[in-house]
């Protein structure tokens, strides 16, 4: 008997551009309260294999309090490959070029503490550290590759990726995870926040009724009939990069927002999925992040390659995989506070998929070759035969954020916010009637947002 027939339900939720150490890296520092061992920073924090220079200073990480940051944080292919700091003579990466590529970045450059190098404490992540408390965190998983936020989510929804950066509007893609699973007749479901990701990839499903509101998990946890409840959903936060409507407050955790935002929304769906017990005894959770968005991490990538297909629009191959990423695995199905760590990224994801519903299949043979690599299935994390019968009670904190959203995004500046403005266009010229109905809020922005 498989762990795996233990499970019903598989959720995945992908939040945006932060480092592990960034945000769990406290977890083995002196006084962080850690349970067990994690690879994450030792004291001190201005010892030599974490010290990043520009122009004869020295910079080191140190504890920050979560709040709006100053700017986002460079994460382009490129810009990333410089923050990795390879060292001819070394023959590795010395993780050495954050603070450098930051201040290349932007005009502030008299600051001890760039933010790239701020370090997160439990008390600025009191949901995430709970969860990692309570459940597992997993601190060797990696973004799946060194570059920026789409063809890391194409990696999880697909295995393989035909773009190294981010394009904007429907970046090509190939067979993705929905057509998987309906090919398997496997039942799936998107809980989105705001506008879903799915709309840049012109997806018609999301206009289906395989797209709910956020809003709608908790009373589909409690009162649905097991005929009809998925088994696989994708949680998807209100991006930072898309249109906002009135009082909808992004919570992707994408920088320079705060990350409270982020941790209420974990509280909200740990809430949603527990409401119901029995069905909670046989629930995988996995939370991970798409990369790490500039910030310092002091682990450097496996060398592990991606070599682009014949239908890439790019040649250039990836020599790694990307900087580690904060990732959780939350279920009745782990030991409380034991860490897992191997080798894991997005593509850990698809492999559990595959061993659950067509274990012969594979998922494709890009996920295969990432497996016969040393990238282990998020199935291997489970530790428990038996579902553990308690449920972690979370603790009572203030997460509210001031966001201070107050300046208008247009143009937009970035290649996601123009996608995700794009799609918001196409999608009430191409159905109006569909989008007033299912996104009203999008039909309002759009109107307010004529393109000049």
């Amino acid at each position: 008997m498989s762990v795996l027939d233990n499970v019903d339900t598989i959720v995945f939720l992908m939040l945006e551009n932060r480092s592990f150490d960034h945000v769990l890296g406290h977890m083995s520092l002196p006084g962080s309260g850690a349970r067990a061992v994690v690879n994450g920073l030792s004291s001190p924090l201005s010892q030599a294999a974490y010290r990043n220079r520009y122009q004869g200073e020295t910079y080191s990480p140190f504890l920050m309090r979560d709040g709006l940051l100053s700017v986002d944080l460079p994460h382009t292919r490129d810009e990333i490959e410089r923050q990795l700091g390879w060292n001819e003579a070394q023959g590795r990466y010395l993780m050495n070029g954050f603070a450098r590529e930051y201040f290349q970045h932007q005009t502030l450059t008299d600051t001890t503490t760039p933010d790239p190098l701020g370090i997160l404490t439990a008390k600025d992540v009191p949901i995430t550290r709970f969860l990692a408390d309570e459940f597992a965190v997993c601190d060797q998983w990696h973004a799946s590759l060194p570059t920026s936020t789409q063809p890391n989510r194409i990696m999880s929804l697909c295995g393989a990726t035909r773009v190294d950066e981010t394009k904007g509007i429907f970046p090509p893609v190939d067979q993705m995870v929905f057509d998987w699973l309906d090919q398997r007749q496997v039942r799936w479901r998107v809980y989105h926040a705001g506008i879903s990701f799915f709309a840049l990839l012109g997806r018609l499903e999301i206009f289906g009724p395989n797209f709910r509101r956020l809003e709608r998990l908790a009373a589909d946890v409690a009162n649905e009939q097991p005929g009809d409840f998925p088994s696989v959903i994708i949680i998807e936060p209100s991006y930072a990069d898309a249109p906002q409507i009135g009082g909808i407050v992004p919570n992707d955790n994408h920088p320079p927002l705060p990350m409270a935002p982020g941790e209420a929304l974990l509280l909200r769906t740990y809430q949603a999925l527990t409401v119901n017990p029995a069905r909670w005894a046989r629930t995988l959770w996995v939370i991970t992040y798409d990369e790490h968005g500039g910030f310092f991490d002091h682990v450097a990538p496996p060398p592990i390659p991606f070599v682009p297909g014949p239908n890439a629009v790019f040649t250039r191959p990836f020599s790694t995989l990307g900087v580690r990423v904060p990732s959780l695995i939350v279920s009745p199905l782990v030991e409380r506070g034991v860490p897992y760590q191997e080798l894991l990224d997005h593509t850990s994801f698809l492999q559990l998929l595959a061993d659950k519903f067509d274990p012969a299949d594979g998922f494709n043979a890009r996920v295969q070759e990432r497996k016969h690599a040393g990238i282990r299935s998020v199935a291997d994390t489970l530790s428990r035969s038996v579902p553990r019968t308690d449920i972690p009670v979370p603790p009572d904190v203030d997460l509210t954020a001031t966001l201070g959203l107050t300046a208008p995004r247009t143009p937009a500046s970035g290649a996601m916010q123009r996608g995700f403005e794009d799609a918001a266009r196409r999608m009430v010229r191409d159905y109006p009637m569909r989008t007033a109905q299912v996104y009203p809020e999008v039909s309002h922005w759009v109107l307010n947002h004529p393109t000049s």
